[in-house]
């Protein structure tokens, strides 16, 4: 009877060995076939960057004044000047709360708007073909952070120098996002 039961624990054992080595083939299967299929995906981007014409240059701020007005509708930032000014407001918006009734998160809102600022507003300065779009955009958001913290201390309100402070670090980071994003558009055709 021990024989007996030994034996089906061998073939009990030999069976859940087989059916965990089917598995592993299976995975290791769907492995390949995934690694195959992202392999033919790269070669096919390859080929088709390849493809594209050269004279697919990004354009450059300076440029923008020589396209036609229906090649300037193609360029990234198309209603810019507009989230540009809705930013300041919020800005605006964000610096009349006093400070003793934010709370943390609503400092850091604040900040982001500046971020959002420096983005939208290196976007709209070269759309409108301005060569110096990303420092002009820089010193007028930092500005901001300052003129904001003047105002604040002028109220008679202590000053949120998280917002300030961090919006005055936001900006040139939103502005070298917004210049990398324009750079990168292709020309229109």
């Amino acid at each position: 009877m021990l024989r007996a039961m030994n034996r089906q624990i061998r073939r009990a054992q030999a069976k859940a060995d087989k059916r965990a080595e089917e598995e592993r083939d299976k995975k290791r299967q769907a492995r390949r076939a995934k690694v195959a299929e992202i392999r033919s995906r790269r070669q096919r981007q390859r080929e088709t960057a390849k493809l594209r014409p050269k004279d697919a240059q990004p354009v450059k701020p300076a440029q923008v004044s020589q396209l036609t007005p229906e090649e300037r509708k193609k360029l990234p930032g198309r209603f810019s000047g507009v989230f540009m000014f809705a930013t300041l407001f919020f800005i605006a918006l964000q610096a009349a709360v006093p400070v003793e009734e934010k709370q943390g998160g609503q400092s850091l809102i604040g900040a982001g708007f500046f971020l959002m600022y420096g983005y939208f507003a290196v976007l709209y300065l070269s759309r409108r073909g301005l060569a110096r779009a990303l420092p002009t955009a820089v010193v007028g958001g930092v500005t901001l952070a300052g003129v904001m913290a003047i105002m604040q201390s002028v109220q008679g309100q202590p000053i949120d120098w998280l917002m300030c402070g961090l919006g005055a670090v936001g900006v040139p980071i939103g502005a070298y996002l917004g210049r990398a994003v324009f750079n990168a558009a292709p020309r229109p055709r």
